[in-house]
C-alpha cells in the first residue's frame, strides 16, 4: 500500500467555496496525497468544479453521486480511497500548508493523529502534545472530553487499514453528529493516539448549517451518542475526580442541546415536544443532578428539569442569551 493520504470532500452546492478548499490541498508541503471529491447531487455548479479540478491535477479524483448527505458522501470517498492514511476536509474549509506534513509527522507508531484547529471556542488551546495510550484517554475524561479529541472528524489523521478492517462508517441516519460516531467507533480499535497542539486546519462553521438550523430529530442523533460516550469514558472505574469531571461535561452537552432547541425551534410547542423527549432521558437527568455543588443557576435548570418545567427552561436560555 502506498504511503500516500487520501483526502475525502464531500460537497454539496459548494461552488463559493470549493476552489479554496482544494487550493489548500495542492498547497501542502506534503506532496504524497490523493483528494477525493464526492459531489452529492448538488444543484450549482459544485459538480463541473469537481470534474474541472480533476481534469487539472493527476491526484484528484471526482465521484457523483444522487444527493444522500454528507455520511453517504464520506463513505463513497472511503470507498474510492487507495491510501494508507485517511484524512477529512469540509469543503468550506481549508488545511494550513503544513497540515498534512504535521498529522504525518506526529502519527508515528500510533493510530491516530490529532492537531490544533484555527477556531474560535478556545479548544485547541487546550491541546497538549503527547501520545496516549487508549486506556489513559478513557480513564482522563478530564482532559480527553475535549471535542478535538473525540467529536471533530477533520483535525485528524486516521489509518485506513484499520479503518476497513473494522468495517467503520458514517452512520447515514443521522445528521447532526455523523462524525462524532466516527471517531468514536475509531478510537475503541486504536491502542495510542498523538497529539499535536499546531493549528493545522481552519475551521469555519457557517449560518445554515445542520448546528444552525433546526433539525427535529435532533435527540435521535444525540441521546444514542451521549451513551456511547458514558460507555467509552466508563470501561472501568473512575476516580472520583475524573468522574466529576465527566459529568461536568456531560452537563455543558446538555445545555448546548437545550439552548439550541430554545433557539432554533419553529414553535414553542415544537421545543417543548423536543425539550420533553431530551429530559426524559435518564443520562441527561443524571447529568443535571450528579454536581455536588451546582450553583444557584445550575439548581435552577435541574430544577426546571426534574420537575419537567420546559417554560422556565425557554425563559432561563432567553434571559442567558441576552446577558
Amino acid at each position: 500500500m502506498e504511503e500516500r493520504i487520501s483526502v475525502i470532500v464531500p460537497a454539496y452546492n459548494s461552488a463559493a467555496h470549493l476552489d479554496s478548499c482544494v487550493t489548500s490541498v495542492l498547497e501542502q508541503t506534503d506532496p504524497c496525497w490523493e483528494l477525493i471529491l464526492v459531489d452529492d447531487g448538488s444543484t450549482d455548479g459544485t459538480p463541473a468544479l469537481c470534474d474541472a479540478w480533476a481534469a487539472r491535477d493527476a491526484r484528484i479524483r471526482s465521484f457523483h453521486q444522487p444527493n444522500a448527505g454528507v455520511s453517504a458522501a464520506r463513505n463513497a470517498g472511503l470507498a474510492a480511497a487507495r491510501g494508507k492514511y485517511l484524512a477529512f476536509l469540509d469543503s468550506d474549509d481549508r488545511m494550513d500548508p503544513r497540515c498534512l506534513e504535521t498529522l504525518r509527522n506526529t502519527i508515528g507508531t500510533a493510530q491516530l493523529a490529532v492537531c490544533g484547529v484555527q477556531e474560535d471556542l478556545g479548544w485547541s488551546d487546550q491541546l497538549t502534545d503527547g501520545c496516549w495510550t487508549l486506556e489513559e484517554m478513557r480513564a482522563t475524561p478530564s482532559r480527553f472530553t475535549n471535542p478535538l479529541y473525540i467529536n471533530a472528524l477533520w483535525n485528524k489523521l486516521f489509518l485506513r487499514d484499520l479503518v476497513e478492517d473494522n468495517q467503520i462508517r458514517f452512520p447515514q441516519t443521522v445528521r447532526r453528529c455523523e462524525d462524532a460516531y466516527f471517531v468514536e467507533n475509531y478510537l475503541l480499535h486504536c491502542k495510542k493516539v498523538a497529539v499535536t497542539a499546531e493549528k493545522r486546519y481552519d475551521y469555519v462553521q457557517r449560518e445554515g448549517s445542520a448546528m444552525h438550523s433546526f433539525y427535529e430529530r435532533v435527540c435521535d442523533d444525540e441521546l444514542p451518542l451521549m451513551r456511547l460516550q458514558y460507555d467509552f469514558f466508563h470501561g472501568a472505574p473512575l476516580a472520583p475526580r475524573e468522574e466529576q469531571a465527566f459529568w461536568d461535561w456531560q452537563y455543558g452537552k446538555v445545555l448546548a442541546i437545550v439552548r439550541y432547541l430554545v433557539t432554533y425551534a419553529p414553535t414553542a410547542r415544537v421545543c417543548r415536544e423536543q425539550l420533553a423527549e431530551l429530559c426524559d432521558d435518564p443520562l441527561v437527568r443524571q447529568s443535571f443532578l450528579r454536581p455536588a455543588e451546582l450553583g444557584r443557576r445550575k439548581e435552577l435548570y435541574a430544577f426546571a428539569v426534574r420537575k419537567k418545567r420546559y417554560g422556565l427552561l425557554r425563559a432561563m436560555v432567553r434571559g442567558l442569551e441576552k446577558t
